[in-house]
């Protein structure tokens, strides 16, 4: 039987966007081919551009033709066309409005806040010291919206508690860089719901060998201005 889609993504990194789609894909058992791109140079070439204008990844292609982006797109694509896509989409009209909004807070929330503190980090940014303070106090005001959210008695996953969906999915996706960037221990400690929520989430067949766990936390907070340099291969698997 031939896959389902080829994703077009990263491959020297654990691709934090990209993680959700290949976990649900893994929860619906449908196969998905990685091709490998390499940023500034394949996603610019003609040939991939004719697919997806911006170049943008990760980018799903399908046997029939189909061509999407946009991580969030993607996920849901996958979600919605296997078996388990009431689970993973929500099995109510409450459950449904919740997915969405979990999905729009990894996406508008975590990550776009996170990538202004991890952006100088890298290097993929210049350092300013009033701007990523400020937005590491929006992060953090987050954070604690969702380590409330979880630290309700008898709270399991997010939207359900018998099963994982994408909302757990997507959330964790937004907070993989974080964890294993700059939230060191002490960090962590303010929110034991989030890194109890998140190693039970590392658990569950088919999602935590697509975060590549077992997933090694930050030990040593870096210095946010980039002076240290960064070393991707923390970005890998472990």
């Amino acid at each position: 039987m031939a896959p389902f889609a080829t994703i077009h993504t990263v491959t020297f990194i654990v691709h934090a966007p990209s993680t959700r789609i290949f976990a649900a894909a893994n929860l619906n058992n449908l196969e998905l081919v990685v091709s490998p791109v390499q940023i500034g140079t394949t996603n610019q070439f003609p040939a991939y551009l004719a697919k997806f204008p911006l170049g943008k990844i990760p980018a799903l292609e399908t046997p029939s033709g189909f061509l999407l982006t946009e991580g969030s797109a993607i996920a849901k694509y996958i979600a919605e066309s296997g078996p388990r896509k009431v689970q993973l989409m929500g099995r109510t009209t409450e459950d449904r409005a919740l997915v969405q909004q979990w999905i729009s807070f990894a996406d508008s929330e975590l990550s776009l806040k996170h990538t202004e503190i991890l952006a100088p980090i890298v290097g993929t940014k210049k350092y300013d010291a009033a701007f990523v303070r400020e937005k590491e106090k929006e992060f953090v005001r987050v954070l604690r919206r969702l380590e409330g959210h979880l630290r309700q008695e008898g709270r399991v996953w997010l939207v359900r508690d018998d099963e994982v969906n994408m909302a757990d999915l997507s959330v964790a996706a937004a907070l993989l860089y974080p964890l294993k960037v700059f939230m060191d221990a002490e960090y962590r400690r303010d929110y034991p719901g989030i890194v109890g929520w998140f190693e039970k989430l590392m658990g569950v067949e088919g999602v935590g060998k697509e975060f590549g766990a077992a997933v090694r936390f930050c030990e040593r907070r870096p210095e946010l201005d980039g002076s240290e340099g960064f070393d991707f291969a923390r970005l890998a698997g472990g």
